[in-house]
């Protein structure tokens, strides 16, 4: 019979997981308002470099998938380099999975934060979410307009961001903002988790994605809720290795008290 260590023995490694815990998300906060000044400073000085929605390498320009998909099909016009753009933007998150919503999206730091009347992501969060983004698909298709890009809390965050380099005003961006925060409280639903059309999206690609994954070590892990209640996704390692929506933010290594999430380069194939 396996018996878990005194409370005592691990009280310095519970200490040293939340300085883990800590660190990752300082640096995550830190790698989010360098991009929010970076887009600000290029307003600033008339430098054009992108948005979160839409950034350029050079001669290279890489978009969202999900934009790029609307903007196509309100216009009802295939653009090359509109779709090239958003090839490039779905084969980074097939490398990268969806680091970009825990690491670069600002929404991450400002929604979630509610109190849910719902700890845990819809049982049928796959069908709901396809729901989702089959309708501001349609919603393009059928007014001709790329509405959810109008509306995304991304785009107005970068639009305030924009402003506020411009010297322009960021009243609009902080009311959208606190219309959006009000509907979670209303709902006591995640936005990221739930119902986010392009996180949903992102996580629907991210499907392909094998590298840089958490994973529980079998002999370490003794299953608790510690990771999951830490997941902004609600992941429960113990339980799966089903990790598309995982968003890199390794918030489930910090809260292990078991030291039991590892960090896999090149993760196995889910199952």
């Amino acid at each position: 019979m396996t018996v878990d260590p005194p409370t005592q023995s691990v009280a310095r490694p519970a200490v040293r997981k939340r300085a883990q815990f800590n660190t990752w998300a300082r640096v995550r906060f830190a790698a989010t308002l360098g991009a929010m000044l970076l887009i600000a400073l290029s307003a600033l000085l008339d430098i054009n470099v992108g948005t979160f929605s839409s950034f350029s390498l050079g001669p290279v320009t890489v978009a969202c998938p999900l934009g790029v998909a609307q903007i196509l099909l309100a216009s009802q016009t295939f653009v090359p380099t509109l779709a090239l753009a958003g090839l490039l933007g779905l084969g980074l998150t097939i490398f990268f999975g969806r680091a970009f919503c825990g690491w670069l999206c600002p929404g991450r730091w400002i929604f979630n934060h509610a109190p849910r009347t719902a700890a845990t992501p819809f049982k049928a969060r796959v069908w709901v979410q396809g729901g989702i983004i089959a309708g501001v698909l349609g919603a393009a298709v059928a007014f001709h307009n790329p509405l959810f890009c109008i509306v995304c809390p991304v785009g107005a965050i970068c639009r305030g961001a924009v402003a506020a380099g411009a010297g322009g005003s960021i009243v609009p961006s902080i009311g959208w903002l606190g219309a959006l925060l009000s509907l979670e409280w209303l709902s006591g639903r995640s936005w990221c988790r739930d119902l986010c059309p392009v996180g949903a999206t992102l996580s629907r690609i991210s499907a392909l994605n094998p590298f840089v994954k958490p994973q529980a070590n079998p002999e370490k892990c003794r299953p608790c809720l510690a990771c999951m209640k830490k997941c902004p996704e609600g992941v429960n390692l113990s339980q799966t290795n089903e990790l598309s929506t995982c968003t890199k933010c390794f918030a489930c290594q910090g809260a292990c008290p078991r030291d039991a999430v590892e960090i896999k380069l090149v993760a196995k194939r889910e199952r």
